[in-house]
């Protein structure tokens, strides 16, 4: 029986001694998470006075009155490119807009129309008549008309 007491005693002894462990297990990360804080602002500090010496040199370097005649010449000089761009653009329209070639373009057009055999001009002359083709459907009988499409859609599933 003194054994199992003993044995008992070791045993409470041990799971106090494992609470403790666990407890300064929990301490010990808290610790660890604390120092890398402290480590990352440490690291944070010192980029923020190395940006704040860049900073201050790069203020010192810079003079506000040049920078303004910088932009000042940069504005000027681009107003004269677009200016040059504009004379450009209307030159090079001048040669290309010709009325000889919008002449000699319809005269192309009405060729090709003759040898098709149309006259554009006479049909566009007489802007109420029917376009050529197109019946009067009013006066049409629609059994008429049905077997007409029929006939149309029969030629146009045919092979030419």
């Amino acid at each position: 029986m003194a054994a199992a007491k003993t044995l008992g005693k070791q045993l409470v002894r041990n799971r106090e001694h494992t609470q403790r462990m666990q407890v300064t297990k929990g301490h010990m990360k808290g610790i660890a998470n604390q120092m890398t804080v402290a480590a990352s602002q440490q690291t944070m500090i010192g980029a923020m006075a190395n940006a704040g010496k860049v900073m201050g040199k790069v203020n010192e370097s810079m003079d506000p009155a040049q920078m303004a005649k910088m932009m000042g010449e940069f504005e000027k000089q681009n107003e004269m490119m677009d200016t040059k761009q504009e004379m450009m653009d209307d030159a090079l329209d001048g040669l290309f807009d010709d009325d000889e070639i919008e002449e000699e373009a319809d005269n192309v057009t009405q060729q090709v129309l003759d040898e098709l055999g149309l006259d554009l001009s006479a049909k566009l002359a007489t802007p109420s008549a029917q376009a050529p083709g197109i019946k009067n459907r009013v006066e049409e009988d629609p059994a008429a008309e049905m077997d007409e499409l029929s006939a149309r859609l029969a030629a146009l599933k045919t092979p030419a």
